[in-house]
């Protein structure tokens, strides 16, 4: 028994004094080598990133126009919609739409939805032709959105893409204010369009 108990004695000094030999050298590799992929994923890896989503940037920023353009649209249909029926909330956001004439708006408090036609506004036409782009954009954004080309994206959009999930409804993004007082040409509501499939 007190043999066993030095040889456990004399294995642990001789492990002990293995780390105090050895443990400096190990140390000091261990933080050149974690420098090392440090300054090679940020220097290089990180960098090439940025520089791809620049030149994707500079390719696509037809797409990136079309978006600011469809902000705009959504701008001066907010001075043309009247507030929520149900909470009189003013904050609003595209839902969904069908390309023959159909646009989905949705209250962001209470979530009733009201649907236009171009029957309704001029600008419901214009807005429907800016859609197709306008979902590529953000699907792109979200799939990317921890990445250089999500972050670039977020940045240009005004979008903040940290609450955003891989599962979002595209559309979701695109926000407006609506007028404060009630129209009398009232939209028609409680209308559900098929969901629409990137």
């Amino acid at each position: 028994m007190l043999s066993s108990l030095l040889t456990s004695i004399q294995e642990a000094e001789s492990v002990q004094s293995f780390f105090i030999a050895v443990g400096p050298l190990l140390l000091v590799s261990m933080t050149i080598s974690s420098m090392l992929f440090f300054f090679w994923y940020f220097g290089f890896t990180l960098s090439e990133q940025r520089r791809k989503a620049r030149w994707w940037l500079v390719d696509n920023i037809g797409l990136v126009q079309q978006y600011k353009d469809l902000d705009e649209l959504l701008d001066a249909l907010g001075q043309k919609t009247s507030v929520c029926k149900k909470c009189n909330n003013d904050k609003m956001q595209l839902w969904n739409y069908q390309q023959e004439g159909l646009l989905v708006v949705r209250c962001r408090s209470c979530k009733m939805n009201y649907t236009f036609t171009k029957e309704h506004n001029e600008l419901v036409q214009l807005i429907l032709s800016q859609m197709e782009d306008a979902t590529k954009l953000v699907n792109i954004l979200v799939r990317y959105r921890y990445q250089a080309l999500g972050k670039l994206l977020a940045r240009n959009l005004s979008i903040d893409a940290s609450a955003m999930r891989s599962e979002i409804n595209p559309f979701e993004v695109l926000h407006f204010t609506a007028r404060k007082e009630r129209l009398r040409t009232e939209p028609v509501n409680d209308i559900h369009v098929e969901f629409y499939v990137v």
